[in-house]
């Protein structure tokens, strides 16, 4: 059925969120840290205000019986299509909510005003779908095979499956560490980690899916709502008391969102809560006197500003022997953004590097050799940043960092 691209269903949007959008007083302040908007290209539409303006003229228009009557189809139509624009062009790194003085939840109100364009068939943008079509048929968003989601771990003969035997964790990979083979070895260093401790890992191999986090945060929300469902279905399958993951995006998603897509509330953790545990048990043996290293951590949005996960990753660096951590001039709560969330990896390409490529500068002024995150897909869009300005840092997982220093 052809949808009408003149009208837009608001009903998706929470009442607080278009209160929160009727709150703002326009100073201006999530506009000047705006990675998409305000720093990395100068475009009034692309920030915070500028979205909230365009949001504000769409429903003052529809709740204004008058003023709905005298806007015609066309331009009611171009209206929506600009609002739609400017709400995709942009990561959701939440860095707006930090900055702003009366502390509105723009992460909730961008991702429910996606809802909104999906559900009124306004959204999401074009080169969104075969991302979408990739989920639903092969259960990631790389179009790669099922059978292919558990390559990585072939030779390792400690990790078992979570579906057929006892197991003391239960490790979500996700789809960037599973199937980029560059970034493989967060998977495998996490296993071996795992297997130094004593802990018997175990894996889903190709029952795994997709998190959903991509669909959620581009607003497929009942698309991503079904995904969830039958994720909490195959856990329940295993008798794992503790879910880890080592990406960011999955671990926001599962722990935030699934509480409210499935009303289930899962026990995950994050690998850096689980190496910050296994540290301060000193249940992994560490080299005596390793080379000192200099680095710099970098926060992922989804583990910071979405889930405030600032100590764990600093604690593990601290406990890490001949390892100093130099922080950047933007850090925790101030991070920039790596630029690659909220779908904009998928629709601008541009301005996702030249956002990466500002991060990386950030590291480089700190004199730092390497660069430490902690969310895969970060470091896959850092590390091609890097390529691309032939810069000499070098970008890691904080599992490659651990696994460097074992004995």
């Amino acid at each position: 059925m052809k949808r009408d691209k003149s009208r837009i269903d608001l009903s998706s949007i929470p009442a607080k969120s278009l209160v929160e959008f009727d709150a703002c007083t326009r100073c201006g302040e999530c506009s000047i840290i705006c990675p998409t908007g305000g720093e990395a290209e100068q475009v009034e539409e692309r920030t915070p205000r500028g979205k909230i303006r365009a949001v504000r003229k769409v429903v003052r228009t529809l709740r204004n019986p008058l003023r709905a009557a005298l806007t015609s189809e066309k331009k009611m139509e171009r209206m929506l299509s600009d609002l739609s624009e400017s709400v995709y062009q942009c990561s959701i790194c939440g860095m707006c909510m930090e900055a702003c003085p009366l502390s509105l939840r723009t992460i909730e109100m961008w991702e429910s005003l996606r809802r909104s364009l999906v559900d009124s068939g306004l959204g999401p943008k074009e080169p969104h779908e075969a991302l979408v079509k990739s989920i639903e048929n092969y259960d990631n968003p790389w179009m790669q095979p099922r059978m292919q989601r558990a390559r990585w771990a072939k030779k390792i003969k400690s990790i078992v499956d979570a579906t057929k035997e006892k197991i003391d964790l239960l490790y979500y990979v996700g789809c960037t560490a599973s199937y980029d083979p560059e970034i493989n070895r967060v998977a495998q260093n996490l296993v071996s980690i795992a297997e130094k401790a004593g802990l018997r890992m175990g894996i889903l191999g190709k029952a795994e899916k997709c998190c959903g986090s991509t669909l959620l945060r581009i607003g497929e929300y009942e698309r991503a709502r079904k995904l969830a469902l039958e994720n909490v279905d195959i856990f329940r399958r295993t008798d794992a008391d503790r879910i880890v993951t080592a990406c960011a995006g999955c671990y926001k998603t599962l722990a935030q969102d699934y509480p409210s897509l499935t009303g289930t509330r899962l026990p995950v953790f994050h690998t850096t809560q689980l190496l910050a545990e296994l540290l301060s048990e000193d249940r992994l043996p560490l080299k005596k006197d390793p080379p000192g290293l200099a680095v710099t951590y970098h926060d992922p949005c989804h583990l910071g500003r979405h889930t405030q996960m600032y100590d764990w990753p600093r604690e593990i660096i601290s406990r890490l022997p001949g390892v100093t951590l130099v922080e950047m001039e933007r850090n925790r709560e101030r991070s920039r953004c790596c630029g690659a969330g909220g779908g904009l990896m998928t629709l601008n390409q541009e301005i996702v590097f030249r956002i990466a490529g500002m991060r990386i500068e950030d590291a480089e002024r700190t004199g730092a050799q390497v660069l430490v995150t902690s969310c895969p897909f970060c470091q896959q869009t850092l590390v091609e940043a890097a390529r691309r300005r032939d810069n000499s840092v070098k970008v890691i997982d904080i599992t490659d960092l651990v696994i460097e220093l074992l004995e």
